[in-house]
């Protein structure tokens, strides 16, 4: 049976993205970082878009938030990024209007090829459709749609598309009901 052999790996990203990269985790954690949660809101969208994030006037990203690659993130009007979300996007993030990424989500758009001796990188983008709730913790992986108005549980594993309305939790996240908003 053949082993993994790393001594074969090569790094898929180019030199201009790993200083952009650098460049980006030094704006982010001198200019950003330092600020309270809530304050400076407008201050932290105009940083993300200097380094090409596409973002609605009215989005949140809260200063603990990791953002990877800022020109791969989206995100629509009232959507929120909340205290300590990792946004691992390596392929494009899409988070729709009304939504809510709330704490220590970890969003990861990248995995490895397990088929290959190098483990080489392999990305997918994620989006996120409007008026979705990521509870705390929850991991949303490469390749992911959480369809519109979904919710996806505390600490919930999602590897697979969420159909809209739903609700989903667990590791790997099942359906768990549909969801109905009643005013």
């Amino acid at each position: 049976m053949k082993q993994a052999d790393l001594s074969q790996y090569k790094n898929a990203m180019s030199r201009k993205n790993q200083i952009m990269r650098l460049l980006w985790t030094i704006v982010w954690g001198v200019f950003a970082k330092p600020l309270p949660r809530s304050i400076g809101c407008g201050w932290k969208r105009f940083l993300l878009r200097m380094f090409g994030a596409k973002l609605s006037s009215s989005a949140v990203v809260y200063s603990t938030t990791k953002v990877y690659m800022p020109w791969n993130l989206e995100m629509g009007d009232y959507s929120c990024l909340a205290d300590g979300v990792d946004c691992y996007n390596v392929a494009p993030i899409k988070i729709g209007n009304n939504t809510t990424v709330s704490q220590r989500t970890y969003l990861c758009s990248a995995s490895h090829d397990i088929t290959k001796s190098n483990l080489p990188l392999t990305f997918s983008s994620i989006e996120i459709c409007d008026s979705v709730w990521v509870a705390a913790e929850a991991f949303i992986g490469p390749g992911v749609t959480v369809g519109q108005g979904a919710v996806v549980a505390a600490r919930a594993c999602v590897v697979k598309d969420v159909d809209p309305w739903t609700v989903v939790g667990g590791n790997p996240a099942k359906f768990i009901k549909k969801r109905e908003i009643v005013e």
